[in-house]
């Protein structure tokens, strides 16, 4: 068994397909009305899972992480506009959980700190550009 993609085309599932009864199912992808994507991932039985990806209507990267049962979970990551970081750290089941540190536009270090299940917890630093 290997990592690489198959290259048969039969083994490839179809993008947006829907299961029998109608929920989404495999890779995924929304657009802009423009026609660009606005988000990528996978679907299972209508269910989000695994890494999803979000874009701007630019195109630029607007945020990456994982989903388990349509909840984010595991470390994400999002990007301003225009490219610079916003904030990142880590969820379990929809909660706030672990490090986080979010920027300021000018792309300098706004704060950081721990959540634990979603709440704030020991020392918080904030910077001042």
């Amino acid at each position: 068994m290997t990592d690489a993609p198959s290259s048969d085309p039969s083994e490839t599932p179809t993008p947006n397909a829907l299961d029998d009864e109608g929920r989404k199912h495999g890779p995924w992808q929304e657009h802009f009305a423009n026609g660009g994507v606005s988000a990528e991932g996978t679907y299972e039985h209508g269910v989000q899972q695994g890494p999803w990806r979000y874009w701007y209507r630019d195109g630029g990267l607007k945020a990456i992480g994982a989903r388990v049962d349509d909840t984010l979970d595991g470390f994400w990551q999002w990007w301003r506009d225009g490219g610079g970081p916003l904030q990142e750290g880590a969820f379990v089941r929809n909660e706030q959980h672990g490090p986080w540190k979010r920027w300021h536009a000018s792309g300098e270090l706004l704060d950081e700190g721990e959540y634990h299940h979603g709440t704030k917890v020991g020392i918080w630093r904030s910077y001042h550009p």
